[in-house]
């Protein structure tokens, strides 16, 4: 049984990785540019700090929060393209100034959800010492 468990784990992280990977460099296009070093390394931090003191679950929403945040760039861009300007606006990987502040709020999300995952999970687990359980 722990054989599976760890296999599983590897996958999760492995596709926990790839997810919040292409999640944060999604706005770092071709040609590279040395902007992909900061979603790198973000990522393998987070999950390093979150396979260390595993709290996989919480990259787990984390992950889940960032690509709803991409969802919500795009169909508000798209909204904002068809309903305000009434014209093409050219892509935000275009903009160097948005696509270098695009790629920070992309990296702030996961890493911000996952923080508050793990304080939350903290408060959880410690107990309270102004309550007494010895009555």
């Amino acid at each position: 049984m722990s054989e599976n468990r760890r296999v599983f784990r590897i996958l999760s992280i492995l596709v926990y990785f790839t997810a919040l990977t292409l999640g944060s460099s999604i706005l770092v296009v071709t040609p590279v540019r040395t902007l992909i070093v900061v979603p790198l390394l973000s990522v393998v931090v987070l999950l390093g700090h979150a396979v260390k003191t595993n709290q996989l679950d919480q990259i787990g929403y984390a992950t889940m929060w960032l690509w709803i945040f991409i969802l919500a760039l795009s169909v508000g861009g798209l909204a904002v393209e068809v309903l305000v300007v009434h014209r093409e606006i050219p892509p935000l990987v275009d903009i160097p100034v948005a696509r270098v502040l695009g790629t920070v709020a992309l990296i702030a999300v996961p890493v911000t959800i996952y923080l508050r995952g793990v304080q939350k999970s903290r408060q959880q687990t410690t107990p309270d010492p102004t309550t007494r359980n010895d009555r």
